[in-house]
């Protein structure tokens, strides 16, 4: 039909760079400063594959990656928008993590679900 928008047909998600992980990692303790502009990128690509959040982290560094997941978590409790439950970027942190043998220590995932309401910080939903 003409004129007859088709929600499913809109894409806005983006895949994740490195250079902006970086740029997220620098306001991991407040996401609501950085700035419209980093806002809306860090929002689209929230949603983007597995495969796209491996491929963003491969050239960073763990701490900015641990960086990165706070940045989301916190931005998931006060910024609109990025309310993500299971898909929360700090779940693919962990993963990603997890499968190098680099697990973050007890007292990073402490503060981490300290900062939450989302039950499935850090590991995501363990039906899935």
């Amino acid at each position: 039909m003409i004129g007859e928008w088709d929600p499913s047909a809109t894409n806005t998600t983006t895949s994740p760079t490195s250079a902006l992980l970086e740029q997220l990692a620098a306001f991991a303790d407040s996401p609501q400063t950085a700035g419209a502009q980093l806002t809306q990128q860090a929002l689209s690509v929230l949603k983007a594959s597995a495969d796209d959040w491996d491929k963003a982290f491969t050239d960073v560094s763990d701490d900015i990656l641990i960086a990165v997941a706070f940045f989301y978590v916190r931005a998931e409790m006060v910024l609109p928008g990025f309310e993500s439950g299971s898909s929360n970027p700090a779940i693919h942190v962990f993963r990603y993590l997890k499968g190098l043998g680099r697990r973050p220590e007890k007292e990073t995932v402490k503060a981490m679900k300290a900062a939450t309401d989302n039950r499935f910080i850090p590991h995501g939903d363990a039906l899935a």
